[in-house]
């Protein structure tokens, strides 16, 4: 099916309360937005998507939806939910992507990324039983500080490692065989707490994450259409259905 890019505006407002009735208190809206949308849209609902709460032009998402007529259908179902409906009380607009893309077109683009590393038992293991370890019982820590360990275990200085390096080899890699990037920078940083999902039976239903929350932006060169083509519908890197990962592309030059 066509990929379709979504707006839809937002009410902040009906947003904060949705998400304190639900007892969701997270830094950046992004999981009561996927729990909102989950709640209004079901599958339906775009994913990837970014929440621009602070936009010129009002506060809205834009997403990806791999199937249009799904999401339409969601949509003209009546809300039963007060707070729920005025959280998406607006019309919402949907534009088709490209049907295919040409290997060798450039683009600007501009993502916002979780830019993580994973560990596999072994590493996670050992890493909890080392001394000075950054969030040693995590399964994933910040690219940067897996750098720093690097670094530093190599008899390095931990200070010599460049977050804007590090995050954009992080992003090249998540591109490699998709796209090349011609040029990229970090655009804006922070650090932010959200929750996610245990799956876990019984006992609580969400945890706490603190991690890096990071905006690259640059210019991309297509190296395999059907690859790209995938990326976008997917997003790029953890936490995708959150507010994470939606490569939001534009004429080279022009990013964001």
């Amino acid at each position: 099916m066509t990929l379709h890019l979504v707006r839809m505006p937002l009410d902040l407002h009906a947003l904060a309360s949705f998400a304190a009735a639900h007892g969701i208190d997270d830094d950046d809206g992004g999981y009561a937005l996927h729990r909102a949308l989950r709640d209004r849209f079901g599958t339906a609902g775009p994913q990837p998507f970014r929440f621009l709460p602070d936009h010129r032009s009002g506060p809205h998402l834009l997403g990806y939806t791999a199937d249009r007529p799904a999401l339409d259908d969601a949509g003209a179902l009546p809300v039963a939910d007060d707070l729920l409906a005025r959280v998406f009380d607006g019309s919402w607009q949907a534009q088709a992507m490209p049907e295919a893309w040409r290997e060798g077109a450039r683009y600007g683009f501009e993502v916002r990324v979780r830019p993580v590393v994973r560990f596999g038992k072994s590493i996670r293991a050992a890493r909890s039983e080392r001394a000075g370890a950054w969030q040693r019982n995590a399964g994933e820590i910040d690219a940067y500080v897996a750098a720093g360990e690097r670094v530093v275990a190599a008899g390095g200085d931990a200070r010599e490692v460049d977050r804007e390096a590090v995050y954009i080899d992080w992003l090249a890699r998540r591109l490699e065989g998709v796209a090349t990037l011609d040029m990229a920078g970090l655009r804006q940083f922070r650090r932010s707490r959200t929750r996610r999902s245990t799956h876990r039976p019984g006992g609580a239903r969400t945890r706490a994450v603190e991690g890096p929350d990071a905006v690259m932006a640059g210019t991309l060169t297509v190296a395999d259409r059907h690859a790209f083509a995938q990326m976008l519908a997917r997003g790029i890197g953890r936490h995708a259905a959150f507010g994470y990962g939606m490569l939001l592309l534009s004429a080279p030059g022009r990013a964001g």
